[in-house]
């Protein structure tokens, strides 16, 4: 299963509708994430590991 399928999957199990992808980063609720292979080795990890994006244009919204 890919990264992105079990991101998705990830996503879903928590109720989440509000997301989509843009290539290989995650749009959730309006914020974009890197989708990481996870390596810490817990048992209960699902091998994902989401990294939020920082914004490069650095506007504040008001």
């Amino acid at each position: 299963m890919s990264l992105k399928a079990r991101a998705q999957e990830k996503i879903e199990r928590a109720g989440i509708a509000n997301y989509s992808f843009d290539d290989d980063k995650l749009i959730l609720c309006g914020v974009r994430y890197s989708i990481d292979a996870c390596t810490c080795g817990d048992a209960d990890c699902d091998g994902v590991q989401l990294q939020r994006l920082s914004e490069a244009s650095g506007q504040t919204l008001q």
